[in-house]
C-alpha cells in the first residue's frame, strides 16, 4: 500500500470538495454485452460467475484511481484490488467474503470457490472489519435490474467502489448483463469510470 501526496496532486482541490460531501458516492448503470465470454465459459465448462468477476477485478486493477482508498483523511494506493463478495447459503442468508485476486484466472477460481464454500459452511453475515484493498461486490441473478442504490453507514468511512451484476438476458442474437458500478467522487471522476468501463469491455470481447 502506498501514500499518495494529494497536497501536490493536480486533483487536490476536487478531492478537497467531494470529500467534504455527506454523499460522496455516485454511480452508473450499463448492459454489460458478454455474448462472447458467456459463450467461452459454456464451451469451457466453467463458471460463468468466476470468470466475469476475475474480469471485473482485472479492470479495477488496471486504473489507479479505481485502487485509491481514503484512509483517516489520507489517499492511498492499495495497489491490489481484492473483492468482498455476498455469499448466497442453503437457507437464503448471505455472508460477507474475501475472495483474493490472482492474474491467474484458475488459482483465482480456486480461491473464490474455497471462499464460497468456507462462507456457505458458516452462519451470520462474517463480518471482516478493516478490509479496505477490496471492491464490495454482490451478484443479483434474480434481477434484470435499469439502476441499483446502496445503504450506506455515513458515520463510517468508505471508499470502496461497490458494483453489483444481475440477470442475464439475451437481446436479438446477444447477451447482456445488467451491471452498476458506484465510486467515491473524492477519488474517481467520470474520466477514470469511463476509463475502467472501456477497460472491463474489452475484457469480455
Amino acid at each position: 500500500m502506498k501514500k499518495l501526496n494529494f497536497k501536490k496532486h493536480p486533483r487536490k482541490d476536487h478531492f478537497n470538495f467531494f470529500n467534504a460531501f455527506d454523499e460522496p458516492f455516485y454511480g452508473i448503470n450499463i448492459n454489460l454485452e458478454c455474448t462472447d465470454a458467456y459463450s467461452y465459459c459454456k464451451k469451457e465448462r466453467i463458471s460463468f460467475y468466476h470468470y466475469y468477476l476475475h474480469k471485473i477485478l482485472m479492470a479495477v486493477n488496471a486504473i489507479p484511481e479505481m485502487r485509491y482508498r481514503l484512509i483517516g483523511q489520507e489517499v492511498y494506493d492499495v495497489e491490489t484490488v481484492h473483492a468482498s463478495a455476498t455469499v448466497l447459503r442453503d437457507d437464503k442468508t448471505f455472508g460477507y467474503s474475501r475472495m483474493i485476486f490472482e492474474g491467474n484466472f484458475a488459482a483465482f477460481a480456486q480461491n473464490v470457490q474455497a471462499e464460497i464454500d468456507r462462507i456457505k459452511a458458516g452462519s451470520g453475515l462474517d463480518m471482516m472489519k478493516g478490509m479496505v484493498d477490496v471492491i464490495h461486490f454482490t451478484a443479483i441473478p434474480w434481477i434484470k435490474f435499469t439502476s441499483i442504490s446502496h445503504a450506506r453507514h455515513f458515520a463510517v468511512e468508505d471508499s470502496m467502489p461497490k458494483i453489483s451484476t444481475g440477470k442475464i438476458y439475451q437481446e436479438h442474437s446477444k447477451i447482456f448483463m445488467p451491471f452498476s458500478v458506484h465510486v467515491n467522487h473524492a477519488l474517481v471522476d467520470g474520466y477514470h469510470l469511463g476509463q475502467f468501463i472501456e477497460k472491463l469491455e474489452s475484457l469480455f470481447k
